[in-house]
């Protein structure tokens, strides 16, 4: 919120300090009771694989009946979160562009006054316009699903469906020609095979061509390593190989403006809602197949289970409640956005007040340090700059010096961070 007075400012002798994110101590997010009482809620709901991950090692693991560690499943959705992060890669390696228009290559599109402007990045967020499922509900050939109509202009509606991705595959198979033979054989090649993560079977269609929205098949202990490579950030440790820039793979946890809890093929936190991390994206499969990846708490867990139809009955927030024992693990969730910013003239001083700021963005309770001032000529902040960096919970009526002959017109807003140097809005 900004407010806008006439004046310079000199601020008055307050500690000024740097958020650094070494101040920020935190115990273990997950423990002995924690993991078993998660895990028995698991079971509970028809759970058949439950692991977890804490900075990469095993810190729980259950496989109730009939579950075992030798099972493969299907994880049904969950294998679409694969394409977002290949993507990255392809865009690393030059070989597309999210905003790249589709019909530049499948040119079947290029007189349909609608598919002609579909992007990357509308296959990939689902806001492609075209008609979303085939008849039956099974994933298409790729010829099938690029003969798809478009329903609305893309951009304009969001809708689940297996169509966009099997569009998304004929796209990158096209890009691949000559190297590779389809897109499972770049994932093999670019993410799989480097960490050591074999899919168990993958299904294909009447085409020959891999599925990409559902049909591949998972032991957990497999699939959570590819868990461990997005927490990581695209980096491998076992190797030390940079399998992806973090920077390109993260564009596939950013909010879809028709969807926000919906990025390029991962769910994310609800935006604006509770109980989860608010870093938490999450691969999702129809029957509760779910890879969970939390940054920060350096946590991957995995839940599989054996019927699809079953777990209608599970609720993510109660696992995670179960599963994370302290209510404030280290974490990179900035404070939620201080507000109520008054200024007010007192003789030679302004008088700053504001609404205190106790949560983070994700609703849990924020370990506040201090707060930022900021100041600009002009209310879009083009040219604002951090005018003081306050310590502390900084009592209302923070009061400024102020220079007597202040003929410039000032704007301010302020900003909060935490002990790991989260910086709110």
């Amino acid at each position: 919120m900004k407010h806008q007075v006439l004046l310079v400012l000199l601020l008055s002798a307050i500690l000024a300090v740097a958020p650094a994110a070494a101040q920020c101590e935190y115990p273990t997010p997950v423990t002995s009771a924690s993991c078993d009482a998660a895990a028995a809620y698991n079971a509970s709901t028809n759970g058949a694989t439950f692991l977890v991950w804490v900075d990469g090692q095993l810190v729980c693991e259950d496989y109730p009946f009939p579950g075992s560690p030798t099972d493969f499943h299907e994880i049904w959705s969950g294998t679409k979160s694969f394409w977002g992060v290949i993507a990255g890669i392809a865009i690393e390696e030059g070989r597309i562009g999210l905003d790249e228009i589709v019909a530049d290559t499948i040119t079947e599109w290029q007189t349909d006054p609608w598919k002609s402007m579909i992007t990357v990045r509308h296959l990939l967020n689902l806001t492609d316009g075209l008609q979303a499922d085939a008849a039956g509900g099974s994933a298409p050939t790729y010829a099938e699903a690029i003969a798809m109509p478009a329903l609305h202009e893309p951009g304009t509606v969001w809708e689940y469906g297996a169509v966009p991705y099997q569009c998304f595959g004929e796209f990158l198979r096209r890009k691949l020609l000559g190297e590779f033979a389809d897109p499972l054989a770049y994932l093999e090649d670019r993410i799989l095979d480097r960490i050591g993560a074999p899919y168990s079977e993958w299904s294909r269609g009447t085409d020959g061509y891999p599925w990409l929205p559902q049909g591949s098949r998972w032991l957990g202990d497999q699939w959570i390593k590819y868990g461990e490579l997005v927490l990581r950030g695209g980096y491998w440790p076992p190797t030390g190989d940079r399998i992806v820039s973090q920077h390109l793979m993260d564009q596939a946890f950013q909010r879809t403006p028709l969807n926000t809890d919906y990025g390029l093929t991962w769910w994310l936190a609800p935006d604006g809602g509770t109980g989860y991390p608010c870093d938490t994206v999450v691969a999702r499969g129809l029957g509760t197949q779910l890879l969970y990846v939390i940054r920060s708490r350096k946590t991957v867990i995995l839940r599989q289970t054996t019927q699809v139809w079953h777990g209608w009955n599970y609720d993510d927030t109660v696992l995670l409640d179960l599963l994370f024992a302290e209510d404030d693990p280290q974490d990179n969730c900035p404070p939620a956005p201080a507000s109520g910013l008054t200024v007010e003239r007192s003789g030679d001083d302004l008088l700053f007040n504001w609404d205190p700021v106790n949560d983070d963005i994700s609703g849990s309770t924020e370990l506040l340090d201090g707060h930022e001032l900021w100041k600009a000529s002009s209310p879009d902040f083009s040219d604002g700059a951090l005018h003081l960096s306050l310590g502390g919970t900084v009592p209302q009526g923070l009061a400024a010096g102020e220079a007597a002959s202040a003929p410039d017109l000032s704007f301010y807003k302020i900003r909060a961070f935490d002990k790991c140097g989260n910086i709110g809005e």
